[in-house]
């Protein structure tokens, strides 16, 4: 286990994924994933309660921060943004997803 990632292993984890709806109008759309953080080969996977384990990407590994306690994060202590390609539908539980 990387010992920069290792603070990490077991913990509450939120990922926020990002879509740029307008830019100009500086609207995104923001669905997030819940579970606990596992750390291998240097690599962070987010394990959700179901059971689907999502793998952080390596250029959303820099926005890994401590839950500012933003009601979208829920009871996460850790939380990071992962951009969302325009073509990407995002989809999940009505009540977890927002649009700014």
């Amino acid at each position: 286990m990387s010992k920069s990632l290792a603070y990490l292993e077991g913990r509450k984890f939120c990922v926020v994924f990002v879509k740029v709806i307008d830019a100009a109008s500086e609207r995104v759309q923001l669905r997030c994933l819940h579970g606990r953080a596992s750390i291998e080969k240097g690599r962070i996977n987010v394990v959700a309660p179901s059971g689907n384990l999502f793998t952080i990407p390596g250029t959303a590994m820099a926005t890994v921060m401590p839950s500012d306690g933003t009601a979208l994060l829920k009871d996460a202590e850790y939380f990071c943004l992962v951009r969302v390609d325009d073509n990407i539908e995002l989809v999940s539980d009505p009540d977890q997803g927002v649009v700014y």
